[in-house]
């Protein structure tokens, strides 16, 4: 049978669930659009408003830092100002004397949420020192 009402059923279920657990965040960001919780149920604040306030709440909202963490807060544009900064350091470096004795490659920025996937083991060689590695200089035919 369809539901009377339209709509899913149990969104003023789901809404409780979450205000009982994220109740200050929600609180929070009420506030600061000169709402409160207690108005909860009136024609100031219904409850689909609420749930509207609460799907469209933006990424740096009190809830979203509740829910999702503090790592939750990086944009699309804080990662590419990173990426750019991590591009220009590493662009810098690449023109020293350590850049060509590959030691002291900058690392990148931290970024909230992301792990560092390469794990590097020892240190660059020059070709030389990899040419006596592998003994290639002794296979070569001599010109």
């Amino acid at each position: 049978m369809a539901n009377p009402f339209g709509g899913r059923p149990g969104g003023i279920l789901s809404l409780d669930a979450l205000l009982e657990e994220h109740t200050e965040a929600i609180e929070y960001d009420l506030i600061t659009i000169g709402l409160r919780l207690r108005m909860l149920g009136t024609d100031d604040l219904s409850w689909r408003d609420l749930k509207a306030l609460i799907k469209q709440a933006p990424a740096d909202s009190a809830l979203a830092r509740s829910v999702y963490g503090e790592d939750h807060q990086w944009q699309l544009g804080q990662h590419l100002l990173a990426d750019m900064a991590d591009s220009l350091r590493w662009l810098v470096w690449s023109k020293t004397k350590a850049a060509q004795d590959g030691r002291d490659r900058p690392e990148p920025i931290p970024r909230p949420g992301v792990t560092r996937g390469v794990e590097r083991i020892g240190t660059a060689a020059s070709i030389e020192a990899m040419n006596d590695f592998l003994t290639w200089d002794d296979q070569r035919p001599s010109p």
